[in-house]
C-alpha cells in the first residue's frame, strides 16, 4: 500500500503527460493545417483588394481630373458671360475695364489655381491681364498689356465657332524662350468671345496651374498602395514617382521616356482604354484619359472642343494615361510580414492551449472593456452623445495649437436653446432630454465632419469650426444651425419649438487662449440673447 500510494502520483503524472502529447500533436496540427490554408487564402484575398484597390484609386484620380477640367470650363463661361463684359463689348468704355479686371482679380484671388486670366481682342492684343504673381493678383498696368497676335492660342481659339473651348498641351511654362524655374506646370484653356450682335470681338483664356492637378492626383495616393504616374500621349512622364524623370519632352539632358524604358508595358496600355495586369516589374493599373471628351462632358459639343495641333482631329486623338504602380518588392513583402505574423501567432496559440491562459486572455478583455466604457462616460455625454466639456477642451486646445502653428483660423460657437425652459415645464424632464437629443443631432448634421460639437451642460453646445478662410465661414454654419433649430420638433409628449442664441468668436482675432475664446463666444451669445435671440451676433470688443 504505501509503494502503491507513493507510485500513484507517478502514474498519474506520466498518464498526464502522454494525454498532454496526444491533445498537442492533434491540436497542433489542426492549428498548423488551418492556418496554412488561411494563409493561401489571405495572400490571395490580398492580392484581390490590391487590385480593387488600385483600380478604385486610379478611377477615382480619373474622376478628378474630369471634375477639375469642368470646373475651369465652367470659370471660364461665367467670365464670358460676365455682365462687366457684355457692357464694355456693347460700349466699348475704357472705364469697364477695371470692372472686368476686378472680376478677375477676385476669381484668381479666390480659386489659387490660375497663374493667369487675360481678355484679348480681336486684333491679338491684351485687354485685360490678371496676374496670379506668387499668391498676390494684380492687374497689369495698360501701357505693360502685349500683343499676342501670333501666339497658337490666340490664333486657334480666335478660329473657333461660337461656344467652342480651346485647351493646350499640358507642359511647362515658357518665358522669354526659357523653361521657368521652379517649374511651373501649364494648361491653357481658352474660347471666343462676341459681342450682343454675334460679331468676334475677341477671347478669354485662363491660364490653370498644372501643378494643382498634380498634386490634386498625388493626394489619392493614399487611397492605395501604388505610386501614381501620369503620362502623356508620347509616354513620357507629367507626373512621377521620381521628380528627375519628368518633363523628360522638353529637356534633352532628361531621362527617357516610361515607353522607352518599359516597352512591353507601354505596348499594354496603348491597346486598351483602362486595364490592369501583373509583371516581374510588379502589378500595373491604368486608365487613359481624354481630356477633350472631359470638357465635352461639362456641356461643351464634342465637336467644339480643340486642342494645339490637333485641331481637326479626334478628341480622343489628345490623352493622357493614369498609370499606378505596385512593385514587385512591395507584394511580396507582404506574404513574407504574414508569415512571420502567422508564426508568432502559432506560438502564441499553442502556449496559450498549453497553459490554459484562456481565463487570463479573457480576464484582461473584460478589464479593457470595462476601461473603455470608464473612458467613454468620461469624455463624452451620456444624454446626447457628444463630446462633454473635458473633451471639448481638449479639442479646443488642439485647434488653438494647429492655428498658432500653422496660422489658421477657426471659429468658436456657443450656443444656448432659447425657449428650452418652457418645454421642461410644459413636458416635463424626459421631454427636455428627448429634445436635447433631437437638437444635438441637428447640430451634428448641420457641421461638417472636421468641426467639433460638444455639450458642456444644460441647453448650451458650444462649435469648434475648423480650417476657415475668414468670419464668414463660421457665419454661414451659424445661420444654417438656426435654421436647422427653428425646425418643429415633435416629441412623445407633443410638438414644441425652440430657436438658438449664438455666440461667434474667432481664433486669433478675439482671443488666444481657451478660457478667454469661450468667455468672448458667451458674451456674444448673451448679445444675441438681448438682442431677440434666434440670431448669432459676433464678439465685438466691447
Amino acid at each position: 500500500m504505501s509503494t502503491s500510494r507513493h507510485e500513484t502520483p507517478t502514474i498519474i503524472m506520466r498518464r498526464s503527460r502522454r494525454l498532454f502529447l496526444i491533445i498537442f500533436l492533434l491540436t497542433g496540427s489542426v492549428i498548423s493545417g488551418l492556418m496554412m490554408v488561411f494563409y493561401q487564402s489571405e495572400i490571395k484575398t490580398q492580392l484581390i483588394n490590391l487590385k480593387l484597390q488600385e483600380t478604385f484609386a486610379v478611377e477615382l484620380q480619373g474622376q478628378v481630373v474630369g471634375d477639375t477640367l469642368n470646373s475651369i470650363v465652367s470659370d471660364l463661361f461665367f467670365l464670358r458671360e460676365q455682365n462687366e463684359l457684355r457692357d464694355y463689348l456693347r460700349n466699348r468704355d475704357p472705364g469697364t475695364l477695371d470692372k472686368i479686371a476686378s472680376e478677375y482679380l477676385s476669381m484668381v484671388k479666390q480659386k489659387q489655381i490660375y497663374d493667369q486670366i487675360r481678355l484679348i481682342d480681336s486684333d491679338g492684343m491684351e485687354t485685360v491681364r490678371v496676374n496670379f504673381n506668387r499668391g498676390s493678383p494684380l492687374q497689369v498696368a495698360s501701357d505693360k498689356l502685349q500683343l499676342k497676335q501670333k501666339r497658337y492660342y490666340f490664333k486657334d481659339t480666335f478660329a473657333l465657332a461660337k461656344e467652342a473651348v480651346f485647351i493646350s498641351s499640358f507642359d511647362l511654362n515658357i518665358e522669354n524662350g526659357v523653361v521657368e524655374k521652379p517649374f511651373k506646370p501649364m494648361i491653357r484653356i481658352a474660347t471666343p468671345v462676341f459681342d450682343s450682335e454675334d460679331q468676334k470681338s475677341g477671347i478669354i483664356i485662363l491660364n490653370y496651374l498644372g501643378a494643382t492637378l498634380l498634386q490634386k492626383i498625388l493626394t489619392l495616393d493614399s487611397v492605395a498602395q501604388g505610386k501614381t504616374m501620369l503620362l502623356n500621349a508620347d509616354g513620357y512622364w507629367l507626373l512621377s514617382p521620381d521628380s528627375k524623370q519628368e518633363w523628360g519632352f522638353m529637356f534633352n539632358d532628361r531621362p527617357r521616356s516610361f515607353s522607352f524604358q518599359h516597352k512591353k508595358v507601354w505596348q499594354t496600355i496603348q491597346q486598351k482604354k483602362n486595364g490592369q495586369f501583373r509583371n516581374a516589374v510588379g502589378l500595373f493599373t491604368f486608365k487613359t484619359i481624354y481630356p477633350l471628351e472631359q470638357l465635352s462632358n461639362s456641356g461643351v459639343d464634342s465637336d467644339n472642343v480643340f486642342h494645339k495641333k490637333i485641331v481637326t482631329s479626334e478628341p480622343g486623338a489628345y490623352h493622357w494615361h493614369l498609370v499606378s504602380l505596385v512593385p514587385a518588392q512591395t507584394i511580396n513583402s507582404y506574404s513574407s510580414r504574414l508569415m512571420a505574423k502567422l508564426f508568432v501567432l502559432g506560438v502564441i496559440i499553442f502556449l496559450l492551449v498549453a497553459g490554459g491562459s484562456w481565463i487570463i486572455a479573457l480576464t484582461i478583455t473584460r478589464r479593457m472593456v470595462e476601461q473603455a466604457h470608464l473612458k467613454l462616460l468620461a469624455l463624452f455625454d451620456p444624454l446626447t452623445e457628444l463630446p462633454n466639456r473635458r473633451l471639448f477642451f481638449d479639442r479646443l486646445q488642439m485647434a488653438l495649437e494647429h492655428g498658432r502653428r500653422n496660422k489658421a483660423v477657426f471659429g468658436l460657437l456657443y450656443i444656448d436653446l432659447d425657449g428650452f425652459k418652457g418645454v421642461n415645464d410644459t413636458f416635463g424632464h424626459e421631454a427636455g432630454d428627448e429634445l436635447l437629443q433631437v437638437a444635438a443631432d441637428r447640430l451634428s448634421q448641420a457641421l461638417r465632419k472636421s468641426d467639433t460639437v460638444a455639450r458642456l451642460g444644460g441647453d448650451e453646445f458650444a462649435i469648434i469650426i475648423d480650417y476657415l478662410d475668414s468670419a464668414a465661414g463660421a457665419e454661414i454654419i451659424a445661420e444654417k444651425i438656426l435654421s436647422s433649430i427653428a425646425q418643429p420638433i415633435s416629441l412623445k409628449a407633443g410638438d414644441a419649438k425652440v430657436g438658438a442664441s449664438i455666440g461667434i468668436a474667432m481664433f486669433p482675432e478675439d482671443a488666444d487662449s481657451a478660457e478667454e475664446l469661450l468667455q468672448m463666444a458667451d458674451k456674444a451669445m448673451y448679445t444675441s440673447k438681448n438682442q431677440g435671440k434666434n440670431r448669432c451676433t459676433f464678439y465685438s470688443g466691447q
